[in-house]
């Protein structure tokens, strides 16, 4: 009977410990996570609008280049003319892939049609396969290309303007990304960048 107590008494002390490391881990990292992906989402902010930048400059580069602005519960990173006429925004995307979670900022011009540029912030998709939805010669087809009424991503897309090449090999990581890129650009601009909206951050 004792052993049996001094084995629960072990076991409870060794998972008080455990607990109790775990949770000073995650207080400790918890900050340094927070400015990684503060850090992740400005690059990718600054990468779909073809901003370069300097690595130790990229907060300075990051304000004077872009207005943070929230819509409707929604944030949205706008950039600026010279003339203060508005050249892009950007508002992050984000669904399910075929191994997980994607989400992604994509740009577009102020017609709210053209895609200016994106970039992937996370995902779980296959090494060599799905992954490459991250990779320059995917995201740089999306540049330019028109997403309305929608945009496909396709074997064999020819010189269409709303087509890209989708991943060989990895069809349903591609027919994912179009999915959230159709579904959350036309939420957008239909139910939260009207264009009542849209005239005003023109002129701001």
């Amino acid at each position: 009977m004792k052993k049996e107590i001094w084995m629960v008494t072990i076991l409870v002390l060794v998972a008080t410990i455990s607990a109790g490391v775990l949770g000073f881990v995650n207080v400790t990292t918890r900050p340094m996570i927070k400015r990684n992906e503060l850090r992740k989402l400005r690059e990718s902010v600054l990468g779909s609008v073809n901003i370069s930048y300097e690595q130790d400059k990229l907060e300075d580069k990051f304000k004077s280049e872009i207005k943070e602005q929230e819509i409707k519960g929604e944030k949205f990173y706008l950039r600026y003319g010279d003339e203060g006429n508005l050249r892009e925004v950007a508002f992050r995307v984000s669904g399910s892939g075929f191994q997980g979670p994607i989400s992604a900022i994509i740009s577009l011009k102020p017609d709210l049609e053209t895609i200016v540029g994106m970039r992937i912030l996370d995902h779980q998709e296959t090494p060599g396969l799905g992954a490459r939805i991250s990779e320059p010669d995917f995201l740089s087809q999306l540049e330019g290309k028109i997403v309305k009424p929608q945009l496909l991503i396709v074997q064999n897309p020819g010189d269409a303007n709303n087509k890209v090449d989708a991943i060989t090999g990895a069809t349903r990581t591609s027919k994912a990304v179009q999915g959230i890129i159709n579904d959350h650009v036309s939420k957008v601009r239909n139910k939260i960048l009207t264009e009542k909206v849209m005239e005003r951050l023109s002129h701001e």
